[in-house]
């Protein structure tokens, strides 16, 4: 009888340790999570952010070239010589070109002096460079010559594709332009640059950009 009275005392015992145990444990693990949350949702402000106007320079200088706007056009340039169609038919050189290209605009970031940012605690204003279109390419890949005709006595240019492929260039760019690319790079660059003075600890941000022209 005693031996039993025992075990269950034990029992009890060892069952007691481990509730008392696992209590703690839960107990420390709920302090740790609050102490966190209120680190986070609380505290934060009391997290010392560098930002400081040098700083946002140096951050803002390393993005370098930021490309904010993309435009992808098909051109077809019709060139090569002119004339009625008897002086075509001994002399002429025609060629048509089917283009396919892209143009990029953006900003040049290297460009930013200190008088363009102004900080106080948390608050930013920003003033940007002109947008500006950074790259006109053609895809090579995707531009063909359709079509050339020369006449029966003429030499031929040997440089009407390369003319061709800079007025294709030309005028993609002049597409791009007219179509809005630099206001789409600005309202690109805006919601970019708020997201990333946002991330650096910025609560108030002001971005003014000038208006670009190609």
């Amino acid at each position: 009888m005693t031996d039993s009275r025992n075990f269950v005392l034990d029992f009890i015992y060892m069952t007691f340790n481990k509730v008392t145990y696992f209590l703690i444990v839960a107990s420390v693990f709920v302090v740790l999570l609050l102490v966190g949350w209120f680190l986070v949702f609380k505290g934060g402000s009391g997290i010392k952010l560098n930002t400081d106007r040098a700083a946002v320079i140096r951050e803002m200088r390393a993005l370098q070239r930021l490309e904010t706007a993309s435009f992808t056009i098909e051109k077809i340039i019709d060139g090569g010589t002119s004339g009625n169609v008897f002086q075509q038919f001994l002399f002429g050189d025609k060629i048509l070109l089917i283009a396919h290209g892209q143009v990029i605009a953006g900003f040049d970031l290297s460009q930013i002096s200190e008088s363009d940012i102004e900080v106080e605690d948390t608050t930013i204003r920003v003033t940007l460079p002109k947008p500006q279109v950074l790259v006109t390419t053609l895809d090579n890949t995707q531009t063909k010559v359709y079509d050339r005709t020369r006449g029966i006595l003429s030499p031929g240019d040997k440089d009407l594709e390369s003319k061709a492929r800079e007025a294709a260039e030309n005028s993609i760019k002049k597409a791009a332009c007219d179509g809005g690319i630099l206001k789409q790079a600005s309202d690109n660059a805006r919601k970019q640059l708020t997201a990333f003075l946002s991330a650096l600890g910025f609560t108030q941000i002001s971005i003014d950009i000038p208006e670009g022209s190609c």
